[in-house]
């Protein structure tokens, strides 16, 4: 087993999407339990995926080809997105209310954990100048030349602009680059409904064209699908879109009544053990340019699960699943911070007692997790309850206030017309 630095975690993370809340039960319409489920599950995966401890969890071969497995959330937010809004998006008005509720959900949680790695980047400044602390071979001080966490850098992340090709790396907290494209990939999904609602098979077909054009360029300039700061933006659009087809082939098959036939349960089980197999092995199986082929097996898993009809999404329906989706996006931005704390915790007293090779030792590596995974889900639950959902209610409302005054001006001019 091999150790990540913290440093090197931090420059180049292997980090996944937007977890933002992207289905959840907020909304007039269906709810997808499973993929909802799948999305909590998902979320602890990722804090695992970036722990810089060596641990026999963290080398299994999911993980070390887990930055792929970030487009499912891409593709589950497509996928719901246009679930809920097919019909709700014809006006500028409703674009504009649209993007403000995806703002407010996104922006208090992302701006209170800006705060925080900022607070943490002064602390390492104090800590090294107060001589408690050493730098790293190539580390450089945030807010010093050369740091990636600068203030054009900080600039950016306050405007969720960190993710769009401004950068040549990432910087404070890190996973976010994921809130970054999606919000920005949400204008262009309210654009194509004002201007050119998909309706017909043929809109499809020119989306799946789109997505195949970003996936195949997106291969010719990148390695595999680890991609962050500069084309990001692109794959977050391949992975939504591939979610809004997903979204439209669940609508048709739904419509046929075929998957609540007699005839039709005894596969449910069948496919969606497929669908997850097929994902799994394909993450595993196909590093490198090959990830560029994740569409298919995406789309393939979330329709099948978007039914929530076998075994398997009774599992992931199961209430420990469903609580980690309720809070999975404040974990996923609350966990990076916890992920370097006990790195520095693990270095400075664990390498004492154990050596440097603590997490060569026995299960320690492995037993490491259960106390940042606990502080990572308490974390996230507490963030969840007093910043996401009562920021996104204030700002909710706050949008509201500001629409009453504009529309009592077009009543009182109606009436005098």
């Amino acid at each position: 087993m091999t150790s990540k630095s913290t440093t090197n975690l931090l420059a180049n993370p292997k980090t996944p999407p937007s977890v933002g809340r992207v289905l959840s039960k907020d909304h007039q319409g269906e709810y997808f339990g499973a993929l909802d489920g799948c999305r909590g599950l998902l979320a602890l995966v990722v804090a695992i995926f970036h722990t810089a401890w060596a641990s026999r969890v963290n080398d299994l071969p999911f993980l070390e080809n887990g930055a792929v497995m970030l487009d499912l959330f891409f593709v589950f937010s497509g996928f719901l997105m246009f679930t809920l809004y097919r019909n709700r998006l014809a006006t500028g008005a409703q674009a504009k209310s649209f993007l403000w509720r995806r703002f407010a959900r996104l922006y208090p949680v992302h701006l209170v954990m800006t705060l925080i790695f900022v607070a943490y980047g002064f602390l390492r400044i104090y800590a090294q100048n107060i001589g408690i602390s050493s730098l790293e071979p190539g580390e450089v001080l945030p807010f010093q030349p050369g740091s990636p966490e600068n203030g054009a850098s900080l600039l950016s992340t306050l405007f969720l602009m960190q993710a769009m090709g401004l950068h040549d790396t990432l910087s404070f907290n890190a996973p976010a680059w994921t809130i970054s494209v999606e919000f920005y990939t949400y204008f262009t999904f309210a654009a194509l409904f004002i201007w050119c609602a998909p309706k017909k098979p043929w809109h499809f077909a020119a989306i799946a064209l789109l997505i195949c054009l970003i996936y195949v360029s997106l291969s010719r300039v990148k390695p595999d699908m680890d991609i962050t700061y500069d084309y990001a933006f692109w794959r977050c659009l391949a992975g939504f879109y591939t979610g809004v087809i997903g979204a439209e082939i669940y609508r048709r098959v739904k419509a046929t009544s075929f998957y609540d036939t007699p005839a039709a349960r005894p596969q449910h089980h069948l496919l969606e053990l497929s669908a997850m197999l097929s994902y799994i092995l394909f993450v595993i199986y196909m590093p490198g340019k090959q990830q560029f082929l994740v569409a298919p097996f995406a789309l393939f898993f979330v329709v099948i699960f978007a039914f929530d009809k076998g075994i398997i999404s009774k599992m992931l329906m199961a209430k420990p699943c469903l609580f980690l989706a309720k809070i999975s996006y404040s974990v996923y931005m609350v966990h990076l911070i916890y992920a370097f704390a006990m790195e520095i915790i693990a270095a400075q007293i664990l390498s004492r007692f154990f050596g440097e090779r603590w997490h060569d030792i026995g299960f320690n590596g492995d037993l490491y997790l259960i106390p940042y995974l606990f502080l990572v889900i308490v974390s996230g639950y507490f963030l969840q309850r007093f910043v996401e959902e009562p920021g996104a209610r204030k700002l909710g409302r706050w949008y509201k206030n500001r629409q009453k005054p504009s529309l009592g001006k077009t009543a009182a001019a109606a009436q005098g017309n």
